[in-house]
């Protein structure tokens, strides 16, 4: 196997402010030859405050306000490039000045810096400093001052006008008896007024002293964002929570974010890599506070008090709290930029389908009304395929986690011992909790698809419906339920199975025991064995193989369009489980060989098969 080549190198450079007065927001860096702009202004801290920080903390904003804008500026290749493997991972050589150039050439400094970026966005950044020779005023050029004031907070909360951080303020308000300082971000002018109204409800409601809005704003000028997954938009958004807290003497951070979402499984098994966010990871959460230690030299830390709760059991705090009548202002959708004044929510990410869900499971859909969604999630159609696998892999999912042992889903999920082995538990008591909390959500989705369907049978909703897609595929055997006893006369098999392929006779053989030869199925699986192969000889991590989108698809097998290629899998997932479970191999292993990945297509499982090509003297 060849050697994989190295990562291109992106030069980033920070390039001084175009006025030396001070108040100048506007930070420019030259990226990859060009000149890009970004706005950055951070408001109502009081000045006093600020002149207080640290050179060091002032530092560590425009290290990640620099990290930001090359992250958005420079494209990872897009979800649907067939060489995004090599693509989606970037290398930034960033060059820039700073005010305590001792502290941040220490090669600790440097090696948490780079570790936690890595982990957070899956790039490199690599960093040369130099002195910063600027005028004192321009230390305060990102912020906009707020009136003096002895207000001080007992907790800085990040907000993000969600359902999870506004339950979270809620609690340490009513419960706690706390005063919060509420960091925010609105990445869209739609997102703001969501956060300006929420915050005002709490001050109505429970006085005007027990919350604060620090809001920033941190947006690329001149259409110059090239890539919108924003992974370091949370490391952004960590610092500024870390300088608040630090300029008001406190040393504890919170994201509030359920523990389904911090763990962000993918929705499909083994998407991993930069994929799958990690902002409230528990490896990023330490990772984040590794740093932060350094930098303030105190013991700060950023943590996620929600990581033991499901979406189901946050909904239910704010109803417990008393402030249920403000979820309908709350914010979920992944889709802001949509948006509209009759529907705040698209219905069709999988923020909405979770929002939702959680909704159902706990009888409030009374204050998040179906009308909201442009798509509801069990009466509307959905006739985008990708749409379609969203909701399938998401319930899909649950019905597994619902019923998973901790072994269980350590190998259906290894990505989760990711998680594991940064919590402050021992893991065999942190893999039991992991293991909790998706039993608890899986259950809670799968008696809100069971309340459904006996309302009236699959048949009786909209074609292409999340209940009538449901049902269609329980009758197929295609959802992956955990049976609760062995079935008899069936071995356990040992994974990968092999698949044997000869393209010229149309044959397939797995684990020389079932034989698939001139039929449909046959032909689907040598095309995405062959996808397979390609990966394996471009050195790729198995992880992180490519799939085949679904017009790809459609044209190697012949067919005209994407959605006779959904019916194709569908069909050959149905045979080639029927195949398996008759020559004795357990439905565990014989379920989802072949994968769909929303927004990317289709590949085989790579952790389920081996593939080998294989042209004379097949059997008989």
């Amino acid at each position: 196997m060849g050697a994989v080549a190295p990562l291109p190198e992106v030069e980033v450079r920070w390039l001084p402010p175009l006025t030396k007065s001070g108040g100048d927001e506007v930070l420019r860096l030259g990226i990859a030859g060009r000149e890009v702009a970004m706005t950055l202004r951070i408001g109502q801290l009081n000045r006093q405050l600020v002149e207080a920080l640290q050179d060091r903390a002032l530092d560590l904003l425009e290290i990640a306000a620099l990290v930001y804008c090359a992250d958005a500026a420079v494209s990872r290749g897009g979800l649907a490039d067939q060489k995004m493997g090599e693509k989606w991972h970037r290398r930034f050589v960033a060059t820039m000045p700073v005010r305590d150039l001792d502290f941040w050439q220490r090669e600790s400094v440097i090696q948490a810096l780079e570790e936690t970026l890595m982990f957070l966005s899956g790039d490199r950044f690599e960093f040369s400093f130099s002195t910063k020779d600027e005028p004192d005023a321009e230390r305060s050029r990102f912020f906009k001052f707020g009136r003096n004031s002895s207000w001080k907070p007992h907790r800085v909360l990040m907000f993000s006008g969600g359902l999870d951080s506004f339950a979270g303020a809620v609690e340490e308000i009513v419960e706690q008896k706390h005063r919060v300082a509420l960091v925010s971000h609105a990445s869209s002018t739609k997102i703001a007024p969501v956060q300006k109204r929420l915050i005002s409800a709490l001050s109505k409601r429970y006085g005007p002293e027990t919350c604060r809005h620090i809001p920033m704003t941190a947006q690329l000028k001149s259409r110059s964002t090239a890539e919108r997954t924003h992974r370091t938009r949370s490391f952004l958004f960590a610092v500024l929570g870390s300088i608040t807290a630090t300029a008001f003497g406190l040393d504890r951070v919170s994201f509030h974010e359920n523990g389904v979402v911090s763990l962000n499984l993918p929705p499909v098994g083994n998407v991993v890599g930069t994929r799958a966010t990690r902002t409230t990871h528990p490896k990023t959460l330490k990772l984040f506070t590794g740093l932060l230690r350094l930098v303030f030299e105190n013991d700060m830390r950023v943590d996620n008090p929600y990581f033991a709760r499901t979406k189901a059991e946050v909904v239910e705090r704010i109803a417990q709290l008393g402030i249920a009548d403000q979820i309908i202002e709350t914010r979920s959708c992944a889709d802001v930029h949509n948006q509209t004044h009759q529907y705040f929510h698209c219905g069709r990410c999988s923020q909405c389908i979770d929002r939702r869900f959680a909704m159902l499971s706990k009888g409030l859909e009374r204050f998040d009304p179906e009308d909201a969604y442009r798509v509801d999630l069990m009466s509307d159609a959905r006739p985008n395929g990708t749409d379609r696998e969203m909701a399938l892999s998401y319930v899909r999912n649950a019905v597994f986690f619902g019923n998973a042992t901790p072994d269980a889903l350590a190998r259906s999920f290894p990505v989760v011992l990711d998680a594991v082995n940064h919590l402050d538990s021992p893991p065999d008591t942190a893999m039991s909790m992991i293991a909790d909390l998706l039993n608890r959500h899986g259950k809670a989705v799968t008696s809100v698809m069971r309340r459904t369907l006996e309302s009236k049978s699959p048949g009786e909703f909209p074609a292409q419906s999340l209940p009538r897609l449901y049902g269609e595929m329980q009758s197929a055997l295609t959802l992956p339920f955990v049976p609760a006893a062995p079935v008899e006369n069936t071995q356990k098999q040992q994974l990968p199975l092999t698949m044997e392929i000869d393209k010229a006779s149309r044959l397939v053989v797995i684990d020389q025991r079932v034989e698939l030869k001139k039929n449909a199925t046959a032909d689907l699986l040598i095309v995405l064995s062959e996808q397979w192969l390609r990966c394996i000889g471009e050195g790729l991590d198995p992880y992180d193989f490519t799939c085949l989108p679904a017009g790809l698809l459609a044209e190697e097998l012949g067919l005209e369009t994407e959605e006779a290629t959904r019916r194709r899998v569908m069909n050959g997932r149905r045979i080639l489980k029927q195949n398996l479970l008759s020559a004795g191999i357990d439905l565990n292993v014989a379920a989802n060989l072949i994968e769909n990945i929303p927004s990317h297509g289709y590949r085989l499982a790579p952790d389920r098969v081996k593939v080998r090509k294989r042209c004379h003297r097949w059997m008989t």
